[in-house]
């Protein structure tokens, strides 16, 4: 057992009294009870797991976390909606700010709102949970056992968005947390575009347990972005798990700029052939941060492709995780898989931990990875020195440059421009004339 009995205990205590949503729903509650009964067995990780060894909970465990009142605000301001649009306080949908999408063909409502009429469609439950990998750590598990609300997008064949679908989550108390559960569940050849944004109020301590599940059908395109911009002593706990049909295409995008402790999880099964995966991340530390990246991409079947691009910028104290793993089955031949991931220390006392790994059953495959932990090179700082450009203003854009080949990934404009301008304003601060 990672945690103690009685921490154990001091964890679920709060839920007690809990209302949750979908209590009508004899799946929901069958899954509820056995992932209770899973947490209760395993409890949350520690160093002693091999896959959490680099991430020390101990500041996350020692602090007692209550369930925020539903109908609390939040002093965030927001940017103005352009579209559909779900905003979640606190782990509960804040309607006065959401504008839900459900036209033909097309659903975007929160997820308590689909629970309402889930008896009407199989949909929900042969879906929900049908991502998470056989052996769900414990805050999987809490999320299942507790979760509050979150979104749904659900396409039916052939339905295509136009323009981005726009989700918020906002903390805004200290000493709360929130476990939010969101499904993508996309029809045959059909399209769209998400956007997550999870943001909080620099000084307030708090847990965002976060996980979204996207099932993409046969030929289905699906680009999802997830931006973190928590408080600086913020825990963010999340996990984006993905099973994909033939010939479909989804490219996700996890972008963590703030938080004191972030861990991501990042899975994917190629179960059709002609599937393609592409996962680029990219992480800004500074300070005490800590960043925990976990990808694992298994490719079940043959003639499936997948490409993955993560960096990694670091400064101050701060440090980082990357455990990649792509697995190819005996049977996945023609599989075409790359893995890259690039990190840049900024100061001598920052960390990076990387472990890539390729576990391959079949024999004809094109399958690489590549891995570089390093300083910025003193050949172009000496070029940018010696064309006038002060030491600070040199660092500050070639370490924007290293960014900007994860940012020119990013397919839509506008969401591109918008990482541009966040990263910029961190790396290129007082900077920007020579852009």
């Amino acid at each position: 057992m990672s945690i103690a009995a009685e921490k154990t205990e001091n964890w679920l205590a709060g839920y007690a009294d809990q209302q949750l949503m979908g209590e009508s729903l004899p799946w929901l509650l069958e899954q509820r009870r056995q992932a209770l009964t899973h947490f209760e067995k395993i409890g949350l990780p520690g160093v002693r797991d091999e896959k959490w060894r680099y991430t020390n909970l101990r500041a996350l465990k020692s602090n007692l976390y209550q369930l925020a009142s539903k109908g609390s605000k939040s002093n965030i301001q927001l940017p103005q909606a352009t579209g559909a649009r779900l905003v979640f306080i606190d782990g509960y949908l804040d309607v006065e700010q959401s504008n839900m999408l459900t036209v033909s063909g097309v659903q975007f409502v929160s997820l308590e709102s689909a629970l309402a009429t889930a008896s009407d469609d199989p949909a929900w439950e042969n879906n929900f949970g049908a991502c998470l990998p056989d052996e769900t750590h414990g805050f999987t598990a809490l999320n299942t056992a507790y979760c509050q609300d979150g979104y749904v997008v659900k396409l039916d064949n052939n339905a295509v968005v136009e323009g981005v679908l726009e989700v918020y989550f906002v903390a805004s108390q200290a000493d709360t947390l929130s476990h939010t559960r969101n499904l993508i569940i996309a029809g045959t050849n059909s399209q769209c575009t998400v956007v997550e944004r999870h943001v909080g109020s620099d000084g307030n301590m708090y847990l965002n347990n976060s996980i979204t599940e996207i099932i993409a059908g046969d030929g289905a395109h699906i680009d999802h972005y997830k931006i973190q911009q928590e408080s600086n002593d913020a825990f963010h706990i999340g996990g984006v798990f993905i099973n994909q049909a033939a010939n479909s295409n989804v490219q996700t995008h996890n972008v963590a700029l703030s938080g004191l402790v972030t861990r991501n999880d990042t899975n994917c099964s190629l179960l059709g052939q002609g599937g393609h995966i592409e996962m680029n991340g990219l992480v800004l530390g500074k300070g005490r941060q800590h960043i925990d990246n976990h990808t694992e991409i298994n490719h079940a079947v043959p003639n499936c492709t997948s490409d993955e691009y993560y960096k990694t910028i670091l400064d101050d104290s701060s440090r980082s995780v990357f455990r990649g793993r792509i697995i190819v089955a005996q049977d996945a031949q023609l599989t075409v898989a790359d893995q890259q991931n690039n990190n840049l220390l900024l100061s001598k006392q920052a960390e990076a931990d990387t472990k890539p790994q390729l576990e391959i059953y079949a024999d004809d495959v094109k399958c690489s990875h590549g891995v570089t932990v390093g300083q910025l090179d003193p050949s172009s700082m000496f070029y940018l020195q010696s064309r006038g450009i002060d030491r600070l203003s040199a660092r500050a854009l070639l370490t924007f440059a290293f960014a900007n080949e994860v940012i020119q990934r990013v397919r839509v404009d506008s969401v591109r421009e918008e990482i541009t301008q966040i990263i910029a304003g961190q790396l290129l601060s007082g900077l920007e004339e020579l852009l």
